[in-house]
């Protein structure tokens, strides 16, 4: 019996991706194109330190290449403010809210044309401790996060984009 169900689960497995085929599923980065318009897109971030991250992320998730030529140019503008969001019985934070409103802007190079634009807001959390070396080591990480986060969507945003453009 057991055997018989492990063919047909097998089997069923198999069949998956013909029933898939049927239904216009397309995988995102299966168009032609699209990581070649991914890494012509320029970018210009805030220069702090969760806008140092997020331009490394973007640059890697798009597979930039600094020596070609760009034709799109995202802009992104970033606001962090920072709440302690649990308390001690003598009022100090045990923990700490980054949230990062961001507003991005993807334009043609050459005409300056916006072609997307979008906003959004991204929030991570991170212990605060009674020590300042691991209060600041738990914020900065806190800021590698968001970054990482914020690049994930915008990349995400953007491959959506050039992928129904087509």
């Amino acid at each position: 019996m057991r055997r018989v169900a492990r063919l047909m689960f097998a089997g069923v497995i198999a069949l998956m991706p013909v029933t898939l085929t049927g239904c216009g599923f397309v995988p995102l980065y299966a168009q032609q194109g699209l990581t070649a318009n991914m890494a012509q897109i320029g970018i210009e971030v805030p220069q702090t330190r969760t806008g140092y991250f997020l331009e490394q992320n973007l640059r890697n998730g798009f597979g930039s290449d600094d020596t070609a030529q760009k034709r799109y140019m995202l802009t992104v503008k970033m606001t962090e403010k920072r709440y302690g969001v649990g308390f001690r019985v003598d009022d100090t934070s045990t923990r700490s809210e980054l949230n990062s409103s961001v507003t991005y802007v993807l334009t043609d190079a050459a005409t300056h044309k916006v072609m997307y634009q979008n906003s959004f807001v991204e929030t991570v959390s991170y212990d605060t401790a009674p020590s300042p070396l691991t209060g600041v080591i738990a914020q900065q990480d806190a800021q590698e996060r968001v970054a990482s986060a914020i690049s994930r969507k915008i990349q995400t945003e953007l491959a959506v984009y050039f992928h129904e453009k087509k």
